[in-house]
């Protein structure tokens, strides 16, 4: 038997929630698709989502922040990363150009530590699998 996935969701964890939300509805200009007062799901694209956690209202132990790196594909990568420094992300970089794999990114820091990339394909193969 396969798993055959109906849709996707990374949940992070936050001391601070309303810190995640000014940054993936502020920053990055997400739509909040659910709203439980302590966990909210933003839409990242057809099917696939990011959500923040209170972590308050788990039962997990969260021992590493930061530990993972959500990427995010975007068509307009120059401007995406004129927005971020304009908007002040922390430990934005400058976009690099891949040279083993066709992709131009960047890499900055959100709330809590997490880790970001955001990215765009530069191959019509790479540009037709993840659009």
């Amino acid at each position: 038997m396969n798993v055959k996935a109906l849709s996707q969701v990374t949940f992070l964890y936050f001391e601070d929630i309303q810190e995640a939300a000014d940054f993936f509805e502020g920053i990055l200009g997400l739509e909040r698709v659910m709203d439980t007062g302590w966990a909210y799901v933003w839409k990242t694209a057809e099917k696939a989502f990011v959500g923040a956690v209170d972590e308050t209202h788990t039962t997990l132990k969260i021992q590493c922040r930061g530990g993972l790196l959500i990427s995010l594909t975007v068509d307009n990568i120059e401007e995406v990363h004129a927005h971020l420094v304009a908007s002040g992300v922390k430990d934005v970089e400058d976009i690099y150009d891949g040279q083993e794999i066709p992709i131009r990114s960047v890499f900055c820091t959100g709330p809590a530590g997490y880790k970001f990339e955001i990215q765009q394909f530069t191959s019509p193969e790479l540009i037709e699998l993840f659009h």
